[in-house]
C-alpha cells in the first residue's frame, strides 16, 4: 500500500490546479474529488477511495477543454500515477 505515494501525487495536482480553483468550475470538481480522497485515505475508507477512483478515471473527459497547457497535462501524469496507486492500495 502506498498511501504516502497517493498523498503525494494529490499535492502535486493540487499544486498545479489549486490556482484555477476559482475560475474554473471543472477545477473546483476535482480539488473536492481530492479533499475527498485524502480523507477516505486517512480513514482507509476502501469504498470511498473506489469510488474516487471512478471519479478520478473520468478527469481526461472534464479536463478535455484545458488540453495543451502544460500545467493541465502534468496534472492530468499526476492523475495517471494516482491511480495507479489508489489501485495498489484497494488490492486492484
Amino acid at each position: 500500500m502506498s498511501v504516502e505515494g497517493a498523498m503525494r501525487e494529490i499535492r502535486a495536482i493540487e499544486g498545479l490546479i489549486g490556482p484555477y480553483e476559482y475560475e474554473a468550475y471543472e477545477a473546483r470538481r476535482v480539488l473536492t474529488t481530492l479533499r475527498d480522497l485524502k480523507d477516505a485515505l486517512g480513514k482507509m475508507d476502501k469504498e470511498r477511495i473506489k469510488r474516487v477512483i471512478n471519479e478520478i478515471s473520468g478527469l481526461e473527459g472534464l479536463a478535455a477543454p484545458y488540453r495543451g497547457y502544460g500545467f493541465v497535462e502534468e496534472a492530468l501524469l499526476h492523475a495517471k500515477n494516482l491511480l495507479n496507486e489508489l489501485k495498489k492500495i484497494v488490492g486492484e
